[in-house]
This record gives C-alpha cells, sequence and structure tokens, in this order.
C-alpha cells in the first residue's frame, strides 16, 4: 500500500509501514547516510530483510552491485552490527540483524559529540594563542544560502550577555521550526538578554519561544523614521549584516571591536526613541 492511501495517520513510524519498496529504501538509506552508511549498504541490507539469508552473489544479483562492492559493503554492516554470517558447507550465509542494533552506535555518536562540544573551548583558545599578537585585529567572514544564514544565527547564540537586532522577521519565518526553537533555547539556557527594534507593531508569544520574559525586549521604531530593510545583529565585537530576500541569501559577519560599538550607539539612539511593544 502507498503512503498516499493512509488516512488520518500523522505519525511518522506508521507512515513508514505503508510505504512502497522504493519508497522505504529512500527513507532508511536517508536515515543510515546520517550515521555514515553507504546508500548501496543500506540497498543490500533491505535486500537481505526481504529475501531472508542470502549468500553475496544473490544480493549481487538482487541490487545490480557488484561482488566485490557487495563484500565491502557487508562488512560495513556488520561493523554496524546489521548483518551477521554464517559459515555453511556451501558456502556463507548472510542476515539481517534488527534496525535498532544502532541506538549503540548512535549512543557512542553522542557521547563524542558532547567531547567535542567540551573541548571546543580549549581548542579555540589554543588557536588564538598560536595566532598570538600577529593575529588580524579585524576579520571580515561571507555566508551564503540558507545553511550560511542558519551558521550566523547559531553564531549569535555565543553572545557573552546580550545582543541587539534590527528585526525583519522573527526566526521561525525565516527557517524551519525545529531550528528557531533550538536557538531560543540556548538564547534561554545562555541566560542571554535581548533587544529587538522592528518595523512591527506586535508581537506573538508563541512566534519567539521559548523565551524569558525579563530578558527579551522589543520596541517599534516608526518606518518613517529608519525603515529596516535587512537584518543587523550587534553583540560582543561583531556586526552581522543579513539580507534574506534574494534568491542566494546572504549574510556579512564583521569582527571589529570599534565598530561594534559604534552600531551600539547608533542602535540605543534609536531604541531611545522606539515605543516599546508588549509580547502577548
Amino acid at each position: 500500500m502507498d503512503v498516499k492511501n493512509v488516512s488520518n495517520k500523522t505519525d511518522n513510524s506508521v507512515k513508514l509501514i505503508h510505504m512502497n519498496t522504493t519508497d522505504t529504501q529512500k527513507v532508511v538509506q536517508k536515515y543510515l547516510q546520517v550515521l555514515g552508511i553507504d546508500p548501496e549498504a543500506t540497498l543490500i541490507y533491505i535486500q537481505l530483510l526481504i529475501l531472508g539469508p542470502s549468500s553475496a552473489l544473490q544480493l549481487s544479483k538482487a541490487t545490480s552491485v557488484s561482488r566485490t562492492q557487495t563484500y565491502r559493503h557487508i562488512e560495513q554492516l556488520q561493523a554496524y552490527g546489521l548483518v551477521s554470517a554464517e559459515q555453511l558447507s556451501y558456502g556463507t550465509l548472510f542476515r539481517s540483524l534488527p534496525l535498532q542494533n544502532i541506538e549503540s552506535l548512535i549512543a557512542s555518536r553522542e557521547a563524542e559529540t558532547a567531547d567535542l562540544k567540551q573541548d571546543l573551548g580549549a581548542m579555540t583558545q589554543s588557536l588564538e594563542l598560536l595566532v598570538g599578537s600577529n593575529g588580524p585585529k579585524s576579520t571580515t567572514a561571507h555566508y551564503y544560502g540558507k545553511g550560511g544564514l542558519k551558521q550566523v544565527n547559531w553564531n549569535l547564540t555565543r553572545a557573552t550577555k546580550e545582543f541587539r537586532v534590527y528585526e525583519t522577521a522573527h526566526l521561525n519565518e525565516h527557517f524551519d521550526k525545529a531550528f528557531a526553537r533550538r536557538c531560543s533555547e540556548q538564547f534561554v539556557n545562555r541566560r542571554l538578554t535581548s533587544y529587538d527594534l522592528t518595523n512591527a507593531t506586535s508581537v506573538v508569544g508563541k512566534d519567539i519561544e521559548p523565551f524569558e520574559p525579563s530578558r527579551v525586549h522589543y520596541r517599534h521604531i516608526d518606518p518613517e523614521i529608519l525603515k529596516i530593510g535587512f537584518e543587523m545583529y550587534v553583540y560582543d565585537d561583531t556586526v552581522t549584516l543579513i539580507d534574506y530576500k534574494p534568491k542566494e541569501p546572504h549574510a556579512t559577519e564583521i569582527h571589529h571591536q570599534a565598530l561594534a560599538s559604534m552600531m551600539r550607539q547608533q542602535f540605543d539612539a534609536m531604541w531611545n526613541i522606539a515605543e516599546p511593544l508588549e509580547i502577548s
């Protein structure tokens, strides 16, 4: 049964059960690729599920993958705990093992990621010491596409205590809700105070959740005084300019202490004549 024929079922796991083989293959391939498993290896794994215990030759014919490559992919699947081998008098049969076996791999990756995050600060300090006084006093970085714009928004979560924003729209209007929420969670976790200057006349709480009311401040600036055509972030020694409108959106991130100080003063001047907005 094709997934289109499934009615009133929104749970992804239920939908997957009703997918045809091709759709299921694509979904599983995409999922396992994140873990570094080759798409052809995933295809072999799916065929093992369908065919049952099989030889390398049978799998090669079923998947149109060469025997040499089939053996290589089987070794990878064995390393991930997804395939077992049984030596018989007439050859070797391979069996699929439950997909749940990769849970330990996921747990291991999570631990590795936690270690990397923990070591990131020390690595950054080491590189700064390596550069020393010969390093540049100011730098400019350019980011392109939605991926680049996500990066500069994530960089904002690293602000020391506070940040200022000339806002054109909320994060969830620019990006998927999951990413917008992760950024908001970081703002809350790091106890950052934000000052958002906007041409909008209202702010709805559900559009910026989660947030700490005492640390989130909005003010309306009349577009006759200042029309905010693109976003600007000011924090620490950084000024970030973001243009979301072109087909190829881009951002420029400038690290310059004097410039950031001047832009903070300009922002505060606009802030002082703007009207406070209540978050409803």
